[in-house]
């Protein structure tokens, strides 16, 4: 599940200046990232992560959008996250856990991601009482995030979900296949259809 967000220009979607903007690393610490984090393109259709498998990177995306999603009872994918540029992804309770992952995590376009591993972030860790901040920061974000969700659900209609998700990214959920985004809205494909000729 995603995500944490950093208010950065076009010209620097990377890792290395959303942690910058956290002003939590000095200069030497934040050149580490540079010699660790790799980057690599995942095509469309894709997979970061299936079910079953057990997570061990954190991504950031510089570009493009990815999407988690269950596989329920009756054998529906159920999309529960979106992701999109300058947004953290992973299957966070697997790469905390190192429990094999329910989620599967799709890229839905092309997408350019960075990556750091479940061990070199523990090798950071283990340098700087700076990154265990950060850590934990992540950690208590991810928290209101998954929060923020289920009071969406229990709070709003999907209309206003829909209309929150399109004030947010509009640029973006044009790309979102209709059925993905319907399940992540928790309505019909049909419903969702109707409400997205309205806009």
């Amino acid at each position: 599940m995603s995500s944490a967000v950093a208010d950065a220009s076009s010209a620097d979607h990377d890792m290395y200046h959303f942690l910058m903007e956290l002003n939590l690393l000095d200069f030497s610490e934040l050149e580490k990232i540079k010699e660790l984090v790799s980057t690599k393109i995942i095509r469309k259709g894709d997979y970061l992560i299936r079910k079953g498998s057990v997570c061990k990177e954190i991504v950031w995306i510089k570009s493009g959008i990815l999407r988690s999603f269950y596989i329920n009872t009756d054998g529906v994918e159920i999309t529960n996250c979106l992701a999109f540029d300058n947004e953290l992804m992973a299957a966070f309770s697997s790469f905390i856990t190192q429990h094999p992952t329910e989620e599967n995590i799709q890229a839905i376009v092309d997408s350019e991601i960075e990556v750091l591993t479940k061990d070199q972030l523990n090798t950071l860790y283990t340098e700087s009482t700076q990154w265990q901040t950060i850590g934990r920061i992540l950690t208590e974000y991810q928290y209101v995030q998954l929060e923020q969700r289920i009071v969406s659900f229990q709070k709003y209609t999907a209309k206003q979900r829909y209309e929150e998700l399109l004030a947010n990214h509009a640029h973006y959920i044009q790309n979102v296949p209709l059925q993905y985004l319907a399940t992540y809205l928790g309505m019909t494909p049909r419903h969702l259809s109707r409400l997205r000729g309205k806009y």
